[in-house]
């Protein structure tokens, strides 16, 4: 009993030399497999890396340079701006002629300011109800993008008219923009 405990040993011993030796060999076979770079393609692939971050550093360069140019017409754009303390009346005066113009009804006008910090700007955000039909809606947001004042419009909400108020037909719209004054 005592040689088939022995050979029993060896024979798990040498499978686990085989198994090993296998699992070496399968290494070396997936490394084998995987094609290597030449140092030309080394070479080659670092120098595109170099040409790309150059072609980064330059582009950051010229970004710099006209950065007083990009701030100056920043400064200019927000010279455009019309004055808080004339804006809102600006503004009422000018839907009121585009509401005019395109034959709708401005209703529930509601206005909300914000101050931009770090800047002599405020956010005017505006909630309006626009009512009239289909064409006169187009021809008012027309004309509210063609303003010289400049308005973004965020949201246009559109229902049909529900209420006896305007004709059949009429749409709704709720309008939620916003514009920027400059403080004075």
């Amino acid at each position: 009993m005592r040689d088939f405990a022995v050979q029993k040993k060896l024979i798990l011993a040498g499978l686990a030399v085989l198994l090993l030796a296998d699992g070496a060999l399968a290494y070396f076979s997936m490394k084998l497999a995987v094609p290597r770079e030449t140092r030309e393609q080394v070479l080659t692939a670092q120098s595109r890396d170099v040409a790309l971050v150059k072609a980064d550093v330059e582009r950051a360069k010229e970004i710099q340079q006209s950065m007083p140019d990009t701030l100056k017409m920043f400064e200019n754009f927000e010279s455009t701006l019309l004055q808080a303390s004339k804006g809102y009346s600006v503004f009422s005066q000018e839907m009121d002629e585009f509401a005019k113009e395109s034959h709708v009804i401005i209703e529930d006008v509601k206005f909300k300011e914000k101050e931009i910090t770090g800047r002599n700007l405020s956010e005017v955000t505006i909630e309006a109800t626009v009512s009239g039909d289909y064409n006169g809606i187009v021809v008012f947001l027309n004309r509210l993008q063609r303003s010289k004042n400049v308005y973004i419009i965020n949201e246009l909400a559109v229902d049909s008219q529900t209420q006896s108020q305007g004709p059949p037909g009429a749409l709704r719209v709720n309008l939620h923009m916003k514009t920027y004054f400059r403080k004075a």
